[in-house]
């Protein structure tokens, strides 16, 4: 037997400590970072923190649709906190406005309804889609397409069928993806029990790299559904508003009353004149950590603000109600502004747009195209599914089409797609089946 030896030569780009902490940083909803900077302030002696100003008083979510349609620009800008408030439906509404109900057939409003109400206080749908087809009678295949769109909400997570599952939903995208899905399927007890060096020598990779996936990890929501559906009442806090008056945008992050971090005079001064070199050493640290943080949260700003802008650039018509909601992914915008498609990502998570319209999750912004046969570019599934109601609304119902004619009519009209997905928006539509459309 022949023992070869050689050098292999491999590049390999791995995140550091900071620039961890620093995504991190950048997932942070509002209220999340004002408890973070708080806590800075009181483990930093370098760090003063600045109160931002008072969060205005919360309206429900009833109110939240009346506000919308009719209140004025001064006091819109008054009220920047959203409550959901009616305990026993918060979770309803959470799903509602991101499923937009209106739009799903009345099998798929069951399956939802069922689905909802078999959630687990942890966020979990324990119930196989197998069993839950046979407790309503539908088919398996639509419990699992509804299932499939459930578990596109945020947070990311909801409807998972445990907790390996809702871990991996929530790792999709991130630079190390494939890696921590390994350790996520295999290696949770060895997390558990503080075992690197077995994850170590499974994955072959250093106990260094494993400790900052893990730290990834820990930081994951196990618990998707904490603080929904609970006794104290839920909101909605726009991250960024988005207004239009006299032909012009303005856009604004919305993260005053989260207060600011500055570096204390007093502090600086003692660490200038400090004689003692290890309380010296010990104040740099910190004046390092407090220049980190800052420059993090600015980070944090400007990634935010520049994702808003270049979504208002595709969506504008959009925001306004004068068109469809055009495709577009996490790597159009990612490329745009030269980030990483994960660092949009954890930009956007659990975060929310306000525009003339509404308040919407950034994600629920972001749709894939179906290329076009005419090399015209992409169309969204919005304009194919506003294609399919027209199709419809006018075929002869004594021999209304088939999916697979569907199919072809909207392929003639330069949208392809497969009988599978007609069924699928057909369905999220409420359009019912060929039986269901017959008359006579």
């Amino acid at each position: 037997m022949e023992i070869k030896t050689g050098i292999s030569l491999q590049t390999k780009q791995q995140l550091s400590q900071l620039q961890v902490e620093s995504l991190n940083i950048l997932a942070m909803s509002m209220t999340e970072l004002k408890d973070f900077l708080q806590n800075e302030e009181i483990e930093n002696p370098l760090v003063e923190y600045t109160s931002g100003k008072e969060e205005a008083a919360p309206i429900t979510y009833k109110e939240t649709e009346r506000f919308y349609n009719g209140t004025d620009r001064d006091e819109r800008r008054e009220n920047e906190l959203y409550e959901i408030e009616d305990s026993e439906k918060s979770l309803e509404d959470l799903v509602n406005t991101q499923l937009q109900w209106e739009q799903i057939g009345e099998t798929e409003r069951k399956i939802v309804d069922f689905c909802i109400q078999s959630l687990e206080q942890s966020g979990y749908l324990m119930i196989p889609p197998k069993d839950i087809a046979k407790d309503l009678g539908v088919a398996e295949e639509q419990v699992e397409e509804v299932l499939s769109m459930l578990k596109e909400l945020e947070p990311q997570g909801l409807f998972a069928s445990g907790l390996e599952e809702c871990l991996l939903m929530q790792v999709r995208g991130m630079d190390e993806e494939e890696l921590l899905s390994d350790i996520i399927r295999n290696h949770l007890q060895d997390i558990a029990e503080g075992k690197i060096s077995t994850i170590s020598r499974g994955l072959k990779i250093s106990s260094a790299e494993v400790r900052k996936l893990i730290h990834v990890i820990k930081n994951l929501n196990p618990r998707p559904l904490n603080g929904i559906g609970g006794e104290k009442a839920q909101y909605i806090l726009p991250d960024v508003i988005l207004e239009f008056q006299d032909g012009q945008w303005n856009i604004e992050l919305n993260d005053k009353w989260t207060g600011n971090l500055q570096v204390s005079d007093f502090y600086i001064h003692m660490m200038e004149t400090a004689q003692d070199e290890e309380l010296k050493s010990y104040f740099e640290n910190k004046l390092r950590r407090a220049r980190f943080i800052m420059n993090a949260v600015e980070q944090r700003r400007a990634t935010i603000l520049g994702i808003a802008r270049e979504i208002l650039k595709r969506q504008e018509d959009y925001f306004l109600g004068k068109g469809q909601l055009k495709p577009m992914t996490l790597e159009d915008i990612g490329d745009v502004l030269e980030i990483h498609k994960s660092t949009v990502s954890r930009a956007i998570r659990d975060k929310y747009l306000r525009v003339p319209s509404g308040c919407v999750l950034f994600r629920s912004l972001f749709t894939t195209g179906i290329v076009s046969s005419d090399g015209n570019g992409d169309v969204s599934r919005n304009t194919v599914k506003t294609k399919l109601k027209e199709l419809v609304a006018a075929e002869d119902k004594k021999k209304p089409w088939s999916d697979e004619q569907l199919a072809g009519l909207l392929q003639d009209a330069g949208m392809p797609i497969s009988r599978r997905t007609v069924a699928k928006y057909r369905m999220e539509l409420g359009i019912g089946g060929v039986f269901q459309r017959k008359d006579g």
